[in-house]
């Protein structure tokens, strides 16, 4: 909130404290007081929480829904389960595969021309790709022909065999196929990781919001408990007119400050409601509809009190960002991908020579018993431009990957002690704000004894306590910036 939205609110901290020689009860003081009874996380045993137990809506239970039922979340979350699916897709790839052949052909008779030939060919067959490169198959052949046929004939039970080839050079170890599920594979936990800069972008924001919330929720309580204090005094002015101890325009002057306080209330629940709007967004149940903003009693304090963060604690926040953000495990996992990448572009520069041996067995009548084949196929390119692409390709990809992992290791850095900094100057204004608010307290109940004596007017009493309620939303708005801070702090650590 800005300075000039906090000028017009006339909110004592001393809400409902006697006026001297007005007739109010010290019993019904009313001061802004942070709560101190912080529970602590059980992962976060540096920083405090920045809740009290008790409360039905703390910090923890919001994030603990905002993480559970959010529907970008979840959106987030089944698209890094994809990534599963793409696995298993590339898996399949070494799938055994079953093929069959069953035909009758009527051609040219190879031997007579201008006679016709009937022939009938069955061949099925199993192939099983590994992922080292080497095919492992086995199948059957039945070309039963009494004469000459078009095909290979077999014994009259068909013809058995098994077989590999194994690639020498290209292929081995790595291949397209192979590549690609290893790619899949790192794909896992890379959707992971973007998952968790995902989660924790919108954990921080819900955290900024709900402080925020929080925050206007408390600004509310003072300006209506401060409307009930110039409520009760122009009672007591009418009073003291009546009698002739005040001049009548008094009155209009105290009515006057119950139309600032009410307007000021009015726009404090306003604020409110913008605020409870904002916070609705990530409010959801299990079941996926929203749910309804808590009021009332079950919104929480600012709690804890601000306080200052430790270099101990700033430098394990630095190490455990470094070591635990998303964004340097996913340059990392991306790098492993660009290898794959790598490794099968070198692989590529080498040319094709496979080894191939079948063994099998013509059975039946006619048949010849063992049947053997065996040999090397060969290709060599003659130009390698693709795969020399493909090679610088890769290595400047590395290349840029660990340019792009120097300047996110520093801004990560950049990040926590930022929020260091957002903390300490935080607890450092809250300290100043404080004094100030203490300080304007004592003006604030001297100048109301002064008027009590008829040294002083109504208008000092209540310019005291609007200059006081400026040093309290200044109080109050500090500590929600330093709750935010806190929040950001654990979240650019991994904490949240």
């Amino acid at each position: 909130m800005q300075k000039k939205d906090l000028l017009p609110l006339g909110i004592s901290i001393f809400g409902m404290m006697m006026l001297a020689g007005i007739g109010r009860a010290q019993d019904d003081t009313i001061e802004y007081k942070p709560a101190g009874g912080a529970r602590r996380a059980p992962h976060l045993a540096a920083i405090d929480t920045g809740q009290n137990s008790g409360s039905s809506f703390s910090f923890e239970s919001f994030l603990g829904c905002v993480d559970k039922n959010y529907p970008k979340l979840l959106s987030a979350d089944a698209e890094r389960r994809i990534s599963g699916a793409k696995r298993l897709e590339k898996q399949g790839a070494f799938d055994p595969v079953m093929t069959g052949l069953s035909e009758y052909l009527r051609v040219q008779d190879t031997f007579t021309p201008g006679k016709a030939k009937d022939a009938i060919h069955n061949e099925s067959r199993v192939d099983l790709l590994t992922r080292s490169g080497i095919k492992i198959f086995t199948g059957m052949r039945l070309n039963p022909n009494d004469t000459k046929t078009p095909f290979v004939p077999t014994g009259k039970a068909g013809e058995y065999y098994a077989g590999l080839s194994v690639p020498l050079l290209r292929g081995l170890k790595i291949n397209e196929k192979t590549a690609a599920e290893q790619q899949a594979k790192l794909g896992e936990p890379l959707a992971g990781q973007i998952f968790g800069s995902t989660r924790l972008e919108v954990l921080l924001k819900a955290a900024a919001t709900y402080w925020e919330w929080v925050g206007a929720k408390a600004r509310i309580d003072v300006a209506r408990n401060l409307l009930k204090i110039a409520e009760v005094r122009v009672g007591q002015i009418k009073a003291r007119v009546e009698k002739g101890d005040s001049p009548a325009l008094e009155i209009a002057d105290s009515e006057q400050e119950i139309q600032r306080r009410q307007a000021a209330l009015v726009k404090t629940e306003r604020e409110h409601q913008k605020a409870s709007l904002a916070l609705s967004v990530f409010l959801w149940d299990e079941a996926g509809s929203p749910r309804i903003v808590p009021n009332g009693e079950d919104v929480p304090p600012l709690a804890p009190k601000p306080r200052r963060l430790s270099e101990t604690e700033w430098m394990d926040g630095r190490s455990s960002a470094l070591e635990l953000r998303p964004e340097l495990k996913r340059i990392a996992l991306e790098r492993e991908q660009v290898k794959v990448e790598l490794r099968l572009a070198q692989n590529l520069m080498l040319p094709v020579m496979d080894a191939y041996l079948t063994q099998g067995a013509d059975t039946g009548p006619e048949g010849i018993g063992p049947v053997v084949r065996g040999g090397i196929a060969f290709s060599v390119p003659l130009r390698q431009r693709t795969a020399r692409g493909q090679i610088q390709a890769a290595q400047l990809k590395i290349q840029k990957l660990s340019l792009d992992e120097k300047a996110e290791r520093l801004r990560i850095q950049v990040e926590v002690d930022d929020t260091v900094s957002a903390i300490n100057t935080s607890y450092e204004r809250y300290a100043a704000t404080e004094l100030e608010v203490k300080k304007a307290k004592d003006v604030e109940a001297g100048e109301r004894l002064r008027f009590g004596a008829g040294d002083s007017t109504l208008f000092l009493v209540n310019q005291r306590e609007r200059i006081t309620a400026e040093a309290l939303m200044r109080l109050l708005e500090t500590h929600v910036d330093y709750l935010q801070a806190q929040a950001a702090f654990k979240a650019v650590t991994c904490r949240l």
